[in-house]
């Protein structure tokens, strides 16, 4: 079994990494094969809205994207992190989310996909707000379901700013390592 994390947030090694890690380190502790793509360190263009994607189901830049979602569609498990910028996902993570229309189940031109995947989204943010975590959440779910990949379940933490934050909560990272053990039993 394969997982694969988007992490769309733009600090390499910040909570969301961290939090991230765990989860990942629960799906390995269960036997899956994990791999984490930071789109931070990634080649991708934002979306031209040139629509071409819809006249052939490719796009016409040449960049990181297709590897990714290839690699997403791969996966039996994709989940989807990204921290709280504006109340919604971060700009890296809508930058992705924009380029993957030639993907989309509403592109007529889209190449036929075929996935047995399924979805998790992570939502970390520094205010206290679930409402707000929920809203990313709502954005990762609509995102991956375009892709026909459904959404088992969900991870939020709120009140994490700092990194002295997340230390300061050390049952955050447990809570994400168990969530991590749970999707691998789900998935299977």
């Amino acid at each position: 079994m394969r997982a694969i994390c988007i992490l769309g947030s733009p600090k390499q090694n910040g909570n969301t990494a961290a939090i991230a890690a765990e989860i990942l380190r629960g799906l390995e502790a269960q036997g899956v094969q994990t791999a984490l793509v930071q789109l931070s360190t990634l080649n991708i263009g934002y979306c031209r809205g040139c629509k071409a994607c819809y006249q052939t189901g490719r796009c016409v830049q040449s960049d990181d994207v297709a590897g990714v979602v290839d690699a997403m569609l791969a996966a039996d498990l994709v989940l989807v992190a990204s921290p709280s910028y504006w109340g919604d996902v971060t700009g890296q993570m809508k930058v992705f989310i924009d380029r993957c229309t030639p993907y989309c189940n509403q592109n007529a031109a889209r190449r036929a996909i075929t996935t047995a995947a399924k979805g998790a989204a992570v939502a970390i943010r520094a205010g206290s707000s679930k409402q707000e975590n929920l809203q990313l959440v709502h954005t990762i779910g609509h995102f991956l379901g375009h892709l026909e990949i459904p959404l088992l379940d969900f991870f939020t933490v709120e009140g994490i700013d700092t990194q002295d934050d997340l230390q300061n909560r050390p049952q955050v990272l447990r809570d994400a390592f168990a969530f991590g053990q749970r999707l691998a039993g789900a998935v299977r």
